[in-house]
């Protein structure tokens, strides 16, 4: 790792030590409470997942590649285990799974065409053709449809976060590409957040009510300035001119809005308030990362257009 690496993620560490604290010495003064355990649950909870993530991504391209798979094929399973597809169309995932490593294979070859191609294109139509020829038409359409949005949302969308590692360009350094992977990550969860203390210090009009009643107007747009001005500080650690950064924290901003109510609207649907339970305070694995789903896709191709 390079030095401003080091250097950033020393400084994530301390904050989050820094918060760590804060937050114990409250409970020890004014004993324990819902709201106190329920943010120390969680404090501890960014503890594992950014061990996870630096020890994960940051240490060489083909650990982070196949940490990325294995986020990939967890996150598939997590939501593709809500819908209850009948037995018949079991057999269809097999070949879900199967694409999981070979998507992830194209992205370490930095097959760009190909990888543009596979899950959209001869993924829909072989497993399309695979639940027709199970004979069996209960549910087809959904199977159909479930299987083959689950992958697009949670394989080929993270697969853009392996391709930063291995597809050259000619406006980022090869250094500076886990700056942008971190930068990514950070962003897009940082950005949640400002979204939701955005929207409950000033929040009022409601954007999708039906869908996620506490996305507010105002808290899409206090997180769509204040993720903006963050990018815009940390355009020297990425690498990019500061507009360049701008652009790309309004826009992992924007779409980070998008992916989160996308999966609100699925978990609603499902009647399902978390897709899992793996992360204590935190839910499933994959409503931590519902937002990364689509700032990761975004995120690549502005890169490529910033050449």
């Amino acid at each position: 790792m390079s030095s401003s690496m080091v250097t950033a993620l020393v400084s994530i560490y301390s904050f989050l030590a820094l918060v760590t604290s804060v937050f114990g010495a409250v409970r020890w003064l004014k004993g324990p409470g819902k709201m106190i355990n329920e943010l120390i649950e969680r404090t501890l909870s960014w503890w594992v997942i950014l061990t996870v993530a630096t020890v994960c991504l940051f240490i060489n391209d083909i650990a982070a590649t196949l940490s990325l798979m294995m986020l990939s094929f967890f996150a598939f399973h997590e939501i593709i285990s809500k819908y209850g597809l009948p037995k018949a169309h079991l057999r269809v995932l097999r070949i879900s799974y199967v694409a999981i490593p070979l998507q992830y294979l194209f992205a370490y070859l930095n097959m760009l065409d190909v990888i543009l191609v596979f899950i959209p294109v001869f993924g829909f139509f072989a497993l399309s053709l695979r639940s027709v020829a199970t004979g069996k038409t209960e549910e087809i359409s959904k199977a159909m449809g479930v299987i083959h949005w689950s992958l697009m949302m949670t394989v080929f969308t993270f697969s853009h976060i392996a391709l930063i590692y291995h597809h050259p360009m000619s406006s980022v350094t090869n250094e500076n590409k886990y700056a942008l992977v971190l930068f990514l990550i950070v962003t897009t969860e940082l950005n949640d957040i400002f979204q939701f203390t955005w929207g409950k210090l000033f929040g009022k009009n409601k954007i999708v009510p039906e869908v996620s009643p506490k996305k507010t107007t105002e808290g899409l747009l206090g997180g769509l300035i204040s993720t903006t001005a963050l990018s815009y500080a940390l355009a020297g650690f990425i690498g990019v001119t500061e507009i360049q950064a701008m652009i790309l924290g309004f826009l992992i901003s924007l779409t980070g809005f998008f992916g989160d109510i996308t999966f609100s609207a699925v978990k609603r649907d499902l009647n399902i308030k978390d897709l899992g339970n793996s992360i204590p305070g935190h839910g499933g694995l994959l409503d931590r990362v519902d937002s990364l789903a689509l700032t990761s896709v975004v995120f690549f191709y502005t890169l490529l257009l910033m050449k």
